[in-house]
């Protein structure tokens, strides 16, 4: 979380000085992040990779014994265990873990205090958030070790890529790294300790789009990371002025966000180098990682990810348990994603189990008149090189409006086009209205949102990673 006040200060500060600052919190950052025992902890996680399936089992199991043995230290969680009658020291403890509920973010949130088991010392301890759509995320507290096990499992998934520490890369975020009101380049600023290029989202303009490729390129920059709607925003630009990508650049990966289709197929198109993706939450419930054949797996290794389905429609709720950190035990923990699994395997030979696709939030979906929901509406988008940027905004079950940020070649038989594909997608029963604008509106982290709902029901809130 960023304090306002210091970002105030920092938009006001001379430019070397916003330089100096952001490498202060980088440096800050990778402490944080990698320091103390993080070289040993990626090692292990690296051998646990290697692991036979019995190995892993075993692994698996130990570890989630021990998780709800400390568990049981808290007064949330020891209530929870005498009502559904767990035995923590039971042989199978997975057996074990299926008799409690599953649990809502809000459950947390109330529980709150009460979650930390007693036995865990206060000393050592981070304080982490997560962001929500609605106003309200949650806080927590972490173990410096499980934050250091979760950026080694990240670090693990952009080794698969060739990806190293000392690789430098061109950020893509929401933090309003320059001013908005910033009308000269540089849009960026150098994090020396973490080999990050940090570009402004909010700069990105047809006008802008041969300074940013231009930097990218000056500096050689192999790798690019960051959320797909500010990549898949450059990419669009690129490509709508025939921009030439730079010749230096290896990969781009995903986070933060869902990865739609239509974003994936732009940013290869106009950057051509593959893109990969990891899905990852702040509270360490659950994680999957794209292997370089193009795979998701399960990092089964990471946490207890149970896939359950939906009441209504195709897909499966993500469900965590978290037993990398000890001091806010989540069990059952309901994520609020949506996934669709595999039946395949992957030929790379990596444990986990293969999720077909990270569909999203339960709240990237569609209400019908008749109460039915509708999701996979990326779709609706997918064939438009011509469409800079999209969102559906819902205001009631009889309609909904599609917020599109046209590009040059967009005219009136495109908007026919996309009109017939969202009719397809969502019937003639609900209103479907276009409504043209410059940009799309950002959440306060930065992200866009797919699907804005005023319908209750739908309102649910986001992840951050």
């Amino acid at each position: 979380m960023v304090d306002d006040r210091l970002m105030a200060l920092y938009h006001r500060s001379p430019l070397p000085l916003q330089h100096l600052g952001v490498s202060a919190k980088g440096w800050q950052l990778k402490r944080r992040r990698r320091g103390g025992v993080f070289e040993d902890l990626l090692k292990e996680v690296k051998e646990r990779s290697r692991y036979s399936q019995a190995r892993l089992d075993t692994y698996r199991q130990k570890r989630l014994k021990q998780f709800l043995q400390t568990a049981w230290d808290s007064p949330f969680w020891r209530d929870q265990f005498d009502q559904h009658d767990v035995d923590m020291t039971a042989e199978e403890p997975f057996a074990e873990l299926s008799k409690l509920p599953i649990l809502a973010k809000q459950d947390i949130k109330e529980a709150d205090l009460t979650l930390r088991p007693e036995s865990v010392s206060s000393e050592d301890l981070l304080s982490c958030h997560t962001s929500g759509t609605t106003g309200s995320g949650l806080t927590f507290v972490q173990t410096k070790q499980s934050l250091r096990e979760q950026w080694a499992v990240w670090w693990r998934y952009r080794n698969w890529h060739g990806i190293e520490r000392d690789t430098w890369h061109g950020y893509f975020g929401g933090i309003p790294i320059v001013p908005i009101e910033e009308s000269t380049p540089p849009f960026w600023r150098v994090n020396y300790p973490g080999r990050q290029v940090m570009f402004s989202s909010y700069h990105i303009k047809p006008e802008s789009t041969h300074i940013y490729v231009d930097e990218i390129g000056d500096r050689k920059l192999p790798w690019l990371h960051g959320y797909p709607s500010a990549l898949s925003l450059l990419a669009n630009s690129i490509l709508d002025q025939k921009v030439s990508a730079p010749s230096s650049l290896k990969i781009v990966t995903i986070g933060a966000e869902t990865l739609f289709d239509h974003q994936r197929e732009a940013i290869e198109r106009a950057f051509d180098v593959p893109v990969r993706q990891h899905y990852g939450l702040e509270e360490a419930v659950a994680n999957i990682s794209e292997c370089p054949e193009g795979n998701l797996h399960v990092d089964e290794d990471f946490a207890h990810v149970e896939f359950v389905p939906l009441e209504e429609g195709d897909g499966y709720r993500i469900v965590g348990t978290n037993w990398t950190n000890p001091a806010f035990p989540l069990i059952r923990y309901d994520t609020g994603d949506i996934v669709m699994l595999s039946d395949d395997g992957c030929s790379c030979g990596r444990n986990g189990r293969v999720v077909e696709s990270i569909l999203g939030r339960q709240d990237d979906y569609v209400v019908l008149p008749n109460g039915a929901r509708v999701g996979r509406l990326d779709h609706i988008f997918k064939d438009f090189e011509s469409i800079h940027e999209a969102q559906i905004y819902q205001p009631d079950r009889d309609q909904v409006v599609l917020r599109v940020v046209p590009g040059d070649t967009f005219d009136d038989n495109v908007e026919t086009e996309l009109r017939e594909k969202a009719r397809t997608r969502l019937g003639n029963e609900i209103s479907v209205d276009i409504s043209y604008v410059a940009e799309i509106e950002r959440t306060d982290s930065g992200k866009m949102k797919f699907v804005v709902s005023d319908i209750d029901a739908m309102q649910i809130e986001e992840p951050t990673t």
